[in-house]
């Protein structure tokens, strides 16, 4: 397995040589860090972990190397493609994570929904992109999200280092949509694309990508209201006399009514669903009560409704999952309860990512570091993939856990003897004792003499 990690790391290679210089030792020693073992994979536990890998080698290269992430993520794309695409299961899924943070220095950083602890918080949001074909996926592109309160400071912003051109606020969905047409620029054959209810609820998101060519499947919200039939909205007419703009809003006549998801499911579900086999799981064939229903929805704006596929499934507690799809009337509803069921695939990507790979451990705060991390991230995470792949005849059930214990045999690592615990030590000392005269300084700057004694700030 070192072999192929080797290998794997020479097909990136070109990515890391900058003007003449080299920087690819240090892309090799952060992502041995990344596939190593220890709970942590911040820099400083990295050159822990690695042998000959240097603290401040790597960290300039994760900060400030001006190595082309958006590069090494088209090859990822690419490589993805090649194993994933081209396949008629092969989709490509939408969502978005969050990273907790402390401070108000990381790059996009503020007060605002937190996803992995479903509340508000403290914390940076990423827009993934995943390609997925059956229970295997890749992250395949991310866009950082920039509140309008990071892009209505240009201070704020050049301390973090975010290009003048990204100083822009943009919304998730907008991201979203950008990169599911950067996927067809670079070839994805992706047959659908999936998201949760952040994005199926839009219409303007969903509408935009139907315009585009594409089918989706997305989660929808038990409140979304849609229509039995065509509402067939209409512009009203003018008013004898009418003086002034005319109104070129369209409105729905009184006699179509709109009516929730859950309500239409409470009324239908149980006289209409089937029981429907959705796919193979490791517990057995995967089966759920289904049912689907042509609607309309309408966003109160466009002079036409449109027409889309309602998708229910009951869960195995009794609850109810939607999604809405712009699929072809004549999709069967196996096909569709497939498709809804794959999104899953893009949360184990996270979690492996999270839990594996280091993805929310870094301790960087710059536009660029982010960046280089969570590409160096997904990189990592493709390699898991490929590893997974070539194994799938003689060992289908390795995990990405698997690779990475195997990975902490075959790759160099530092001794854990106790020079080298002493070193390391020492290392970290230096690194507080620096911390620690520029706390001093600042606070001299800002004050003209320091508030507090040593003894404070050195505790």
């Amino acid at each position: 397995m070192a072999r192929q990690f080797m290998d794997w790391c020479q097909m990136f290679e070109h990515h890391f040589v900058i003007r003449g210089h080299n920087v690819n030792e240090h892309a090799r020693h952060y992502l041995s860090g990344l596939l190593g073992t220890q709970r942590r994979k911040n820099i400083e536990r990295i050159e822990a972990d690695v042998a000959e890998s240097d603290y401040q080698g790597m960290q300039q290269f994760v900060s400030d190397s001006p190595w082309d992430h958006g590069a090494v993520m088209r090859q990822i794309g690419e490589e993805a493609e090649a194993t994933l695409g081209r396949q008629a299961d092969t989709a490509l899924y939408v969502d978005e994570t969050s990273f907790v943070k402390k401070g108000n220095a990381s790059v996009g950083v503020q007060r605002q929904y937190c996803g992995r602890l479903g509340k508000l918080e403290n914390c940076q949001v990423g827009v993934f992109a995943s390609l997925g074909c059956g229970p295997r996926a890749a992250l395949v592109d991310f866009r950082l999200f920039l509140p309008e309160s990071w892009a209505r400071d240009p201070q704020r912003c050049a301390k973090a280092k975010v290009p003048e051109s990204e100083r822009v606020h943009r919304t998730k969905l907008e991201l979203a949509l950008a990169m599911v047409t950067a996927a067809r620029a670079r070839g994805s054959t992706h047959q659908w694309v999936g998201g949760d209810e952040v994005y199926g609820n839009n219409h303007a998101f969903t509408n935009a990508l139907e315009d585009l060519g594409e089918v989706f499947l997305m989660d929808v919200a038990s409140n979304l209201p849609v229509w039995e039939c065509d509402p067939r909205p209409e512009l009203p007419p003018s008013s004898p006399g009418q003086t002034g703009r005319p109104r070129t809003r369209a409105r729905i006549t009184a006699e179509f009514k709109a009516v929730s998801v859950k309500t239409l499911t409470a009324r239908n579900f149980a006289s209409t669903a089937r029981v429907v086999t959705i796919r193979d799981a490791t517990k057995g064939m995967l089966r759920a009560a289904l049912w689907v229903q042509p609607v309309w929805v309408w966003d109160g704006q466009s002079p036409t409704a449109r027409r889309r596929l309602l998708i229910v499934r009951q869960e195995a507690d009794g609850s109810f999952k939607y999604s809405m799809s712009n699929a072809a009337p004549d999709t069967t509803w196996e096909r569709l309860a497939y498709m809804q069921a794959q999104r899953f695939w893009i949360e184990r990507c996270f979690q492996d990512a999270k839990s594996e790979l280091g993805l929310a451990q870094y301790e960087v705060r710059g536009w660029l570091g982010w960046h280089h991390h969570v590409t160096l991230v997904c990189l990592a995470l493709l390699f898991l993939l490929k590893e997974r792949t070539r194994a799938q005849s003689h060992t289908p059930l390795l995990s990405a856990r698997d690779i990475v214990e195997l990975l902490a045999i075959y790759l160099p690592r530092r001794p854990r003897d106790e020079s080298e615990v002493l070193r390391q030590m020492h290392r970290r000392h230096a690194a507080r004792l620096s911390d620690l005269s520029n706390r001093r300084r600042r606070l001299k700057l800002s004050s003209g003499t320091s508030k507090y004694p040593v003894e404070t700030l050195t505790k």
